[in-house]
């Protein structure tokens, strides 16, 4: 995709997919906005490839109210909005997981996602309309009993993302969920070996930017975009709901 003179806000973009996707969008011609709450990493990101840091915690509503505020000074500013951010918790059992625990990966993964449409949709359409991209994961399709709150949290973005879409394409705003199987990010710790002995296909950050790129040109909305490792991403074939077409027959 041609993102020659856009803009574009990744958030979580000091490491892992958000800073493959902001080099990417870069690479693309676009001037990137890299939010994050690790100053440090965010900053060398952005001056990497020429973009402006931000420091912004996605759980904060009156963050994004004040980011919104910020850039709706300049209309046309922002034409790509990839929320990205996001945490795991590692609690796989229920009663172990604490208010504490809960919470955070709710704000985070959950909450930051909502905020951040709220925030980035009307600076999308005072630009014309442009695209929302949000990073689920494959724990959104499926479940992923090692990390409860993180499943959770996943599956919410993606019914948000189903739902939200068709509200948008009036305003010629498209918005998608990318949904990777296991990536090479911080969250594999030192785990990565094992898992590869395991026999588990781990993609690097740089594939995912690809991914988001070949999704942003798609001209589709409302999907949810599986990837695995050498593949390319595909919208998942969600089941009809038995008995969804009762109101039709009434």
């Amino acid at each position: 995709m041609d993102l020659n003179g856009k803009n574009a806000l990744v958030t979580g973009a000091a490491s892992g997919i958000g800073a493959a996707c902001a080099r990417r969008f870069a690479a693309a011609g676009a001037q990137v906005i890299c939010a994050d709450v690790a100053d440090g990493p965010g900053r060398q990101v952005a001056d990497e490839i020429g973009g402006r840091y931000l420091h912004l915690d996605v759980a904060d509503s009156a963050a994004w109210a004040a980011l919104g505020a910020d850039l709706a000074e300049d209309p046309g500013c922002l034409h790509v909005a990839h929320l990205n951010a996001g945490i795991t918790s590692g609690v796989g059992d229920i009663a172990q997981l604490s208010d504490e625990d809960y919470l955070r990966i709710i704000g985070i993964n959950q909450h930051g996602v909502v905020f951040g449409l709220r925030a980035a949709v009307p600076l999308l359409e005072a630009a014309g309309g442009g695209h929302a991209l949000v990073t689920a994961s494959l724990a959104s399709l499926s479940p992923l009993p090692l990390d409860l709150g993180y499943s959770m949290a996943k599956h919410a973005v993606a019914g948000l993302v189903r739902s939200a879409a068709p509200n948008l394409i009036d305003h010629h705003i498209t918005l998608n969920a990318i949904c990777p199987a296991m990536v090479a990010t911080g969250f594999l710790s030192d785990n990565r070996e094992q898992l590869e002995a395991d026999g588990i296909d781990i993609m690097e950050s740089e594939e995912v930017a690809e991914a988001t790129m070949a999704i942003l040109d798609s001209g589709l909305t409302g999907e949810c975009f599986a990837l695995f490792k050498g593949r390319q991403p595909e919208p998942f074939p969600f089941a009809k709901v038995p008995g969804s077409d009762y109101w039709s027959r009434r």
